[in-house]
């Protein structure tokens, strides 16, 4: 079996095409979502599907305390090798049926668009029911969300695009592929990627299989309610308070509140 590009923390995020200042732009609007919608100070916070909890590792630093979740190993080793410190832990779970060992939070993220690789309405609600009983009454729970265009059902795996990625001296060929989806699947499409890691004389080949799901806000105001935790009382578009959701160029943030 061909490893995956999220055992390579490092190389992950360049793949991911990750802009530099992004984080911090990232933690800037949840903050401020935090001051619009929550009247209490947030003091703990969920990192859902966390990784290395890059986020997290800000807030951290500001004195947030902060639990990051993820399933994979090399993620969470990641995110305790790079900040070493009291207000920053994890664990390792899977992120639809989930427990930990805390008092409830304040605040959730769920950043990096994984929303939308939960495929399943059952595992959608398992899901923001295990996120509501990690939450307090009244916290926010802010997810993102990748903005899709019109469903194109795809018969047959097909090449979407190459590119060559550079980290130092490092080489990374990227192959992106669409994969076949049915009709009566409630999806945008099978994302597949492809990566060639040149590592000095000893390349590696990583590929993953995500399932995108077609996600809008009146879906998610739907997922909210069906799951008896939340309300959803805000959307918004491109890190930005005033632009409007029609107008939404690459993802889009639900803001859901723990009833």
């Amino acid at each position: 079996m061909e490893p995956s590009i999220y055992e390579y923390p490092d190389i992950f995020r360049r793949v991911h095409m990750e802009r530099p200042g992004e984080i911090p732009a990232e933690v800037r609007f949840i903050k401020e979502i935090w001051q619009r919608h929550r009247r209490a100070p947030v003091k703990r916070m969920l990192d859902i599907a966390s990784g290395n909890s890059p986020h997290g590792q800000i807030l951290a630093r500001e004195g947030t305390t902060v639990v990051g979740i993820d399933r994979s190993p090399s993620m969470i080793a990641a995110g305790r090798r790079e900040l070493k410190h009291e207000n920053l832990r994890f664990y390792r779970r899977n992120i639809i049926h989930f427990s930990l060992p805390e008092r409830p939070f304040d605040a959730a993220i769920l950043m990096s668009e994984t929303f939308p690789a939960i495929k399943h309405n059952v595992d959608l609600i398992a899901h923001l029911r295990s996120v509501g009983r990690a939450l307090k009454r009244g916290a926010i729970y802010v997810i993102d969300v990748d903005r899709h265009d019109g469903i194109t059902l795809v018969k047959r795996r097909r090449l979407w695009r190459a590119r060559r990625v550079k980290i130092g001296a490092l080489r990374v060929d990227v192959r992106e592929f669409h994969r076949p989806i049915a009709w009566h699947d409630a999806m945008h499409s099978i994302y597949e990627l492809e990566c060639t890691i040149h590592f000095p004389n000893n390349p590696v080949r990583t590929r993953d299989l995500i399932p995108v799901r077609y996600t809008t806000p009146p879906t998610m105001d739907l997922l909210a309610r069906a799951s008896g935790c939340f309300t959803m009382i805000a959307a918004y578009a491109d890190l930005s308070f005033e632009r409007p959701l029609d107008e939404c160029i690459g993802r889009w943030f639900a803001v859901l509140r723990r009833i």
